[in-house]
């Protein structure tokens, strides 16, 4: 009961705030406005490339390749122009779309735009995947109040009503969806983004690789539970060039892998999604109990990565994680080494803590913009566009709009 009274007046105060009804005198505090960077260890400040600096750091002729992909939540192909606009006012530059073309035949679309700059270029490549869980979702809409064109006939509180048409109804949906059979569209989709970003085409469900086709450099930004859907793509086409008759297959791969050298995760999810394992169809009855899996998916990908890298003899530096965390996401997770499974001296991990929002009385942050606010975060997409250098001061983007939680109207 305790624990009760104590949510509801977290809500309450959460709503009162969001509505416009907070008096100026409510004590509240943004403890990382400026963001904690992590240090790796005592001898390593932290200091990371941005998207800017990395590219700047490949040789002249090569171009810096971008995976991007959002997570949970409805996001409409505007995601994508949103991300680019405040890309380019980061970093400056021109842009122009390059490509957009469908992933299957369900909606889910690669848009490929080019930043292009005084000395370099970046490829950024989006995977926008919402129109595969739209179908599941509209089977939910009978459940939203007549006010939001629903069906429902019984009185529910208007906060309680918007959490279930926002965080489960249109947010959650997306987790269950991927996590069982009928998130096949989604994994072939991915699948076919990170073939792409290695420089594969993908012919009947096969990733091939022309020979020389593995970009200079690449980075992964990953939003949510994007963060999962792109390790277990990696996960399945590694495992497709094992099984492959070509016996080049497999360092082909490596040598697209072995390309990555930045991973930016925003509001990563991976500790918690890894409870769901790899098995997800066909499973057959077993009356035994199962042990607790004593791997993950995590330390599976890690451990490709580190495979790749001696397969394909590229004396490159560590790869780096950046995992941007604000302690009150109830979504997000820090990446720590125990998810390396020992294969610490190929990755270097910096977690940054930030506030996406106010801490109210030292007791509650709201919930959606905790979890969706990295991206108008000025010093989110400051560190993301140009990196991080212990010595000077914190990147900062200033002009970024708020744009509001895609379809999380919870506290709205």
């Amino acid at each position: 009961m305790k624990s009760i009274a104590l949510w509801t007046a977290a809500l309450a105060l959460v709503g009162a705030a969001s509505a416009g009804f907070a008096p100026d005198s409510m004590t509240y505090a943004t403890p990382y406005a400026t963001p904690v960077v992590e240090k790796p260890s005592a001898a390593d400040a932290g200091t990371f490339h941005g998207l800017l600096s990395l590219a700047e750091s490949l040789p002249p002729s090569s171009s810096l390749k971008v995976l991007w992909t959002h997570g949970m939540c409805t996001h409409p192909s505007s995601w994508v122009d949103d991300r680019m606009r405040r890309l380019v006012a980061s970093i400056g530059g021109t842009a122009q779309t390059l490509s957009v073309r469908p992933v299957g035949s369900h909606g889910a679309a690669l848009r490929t735009d080019r930043v292009t700059l005084q000395s370099t270029t970046i490829d950024v490549t989006f995977l926008t995947w919402s129109a595969l869980t739209a179908p599941y979702k509209a089977a939910l809409t009978y459940d939203h109040s007549k006010r939001h064109g629903g069906d429902f006939p019984y009185a529910r509180a208007t906060l309680n009503g918007e959490l279930k048409r926002g965080l489960i109804n249109d947010c959650m949906t997306d987790v269950v969806v991927y996590g069982g059979p009928n998130g096949v569209n989604i994994r072939h989709a991915a699948q076919e983004a990170v073939c792409d970003a290695m420089g594969g085409r993908v012919e009947a469900m096969t990733c091939k690789f022309p020979p020389g086709g593995s970009p200079a450099a690449l980075a992964l930004v990953t939003e949510s539970l994007g963060s999962k859907l792109i390790f277990d793509a990696i996960l399945e086409v590694w495992t497709a060039a094992e099984k492959s008759a070509d016996r080049t297959a497999v360092g082909r791969v490596a040598t697209g892998l072995a390309a990555t050298r930045m991973m930016y995760m925003v509001a990563n999810q991976l500790p918690l999604l890894d409870a769901a394992g790899t098995e997800t169809a066909g499973a057959l009855w077993d009356a035994s109990p199962r042990q607790p899996a004593t791997r993950s998916n995590t330390r599976d990908v890690f451990d490709l990565f580190s495979r790749a890298r001696r397969t394909a003899a590229r004396t490159i530096e560590p790869v780096t994680v950046v995992a941007f965390s604000d302690p009150n996401d109830l979504l997000s997770y820090r990446i720590v080494p125990g998810h390396f499974d020992g294969n610490l001296k190929d990755f270097r991990v910096v977690n940054v803590m930030v506030s996406n929002d106010k801490t109210y009385f030292d007791y509650v942050e709201r919930p959606d913009t905790a979890h969706c606010g990295y991206t108008w975060n000025p010093h989110v997409f400051g560190m993301l566009a140009k990196g991080y250098d212990a010595d000077k001061a914190l990147p900062s983007v200033s002009g970024l709009p708020d744009d509001g939680c895609p379809s999380f109207a919870a506290l709205h």
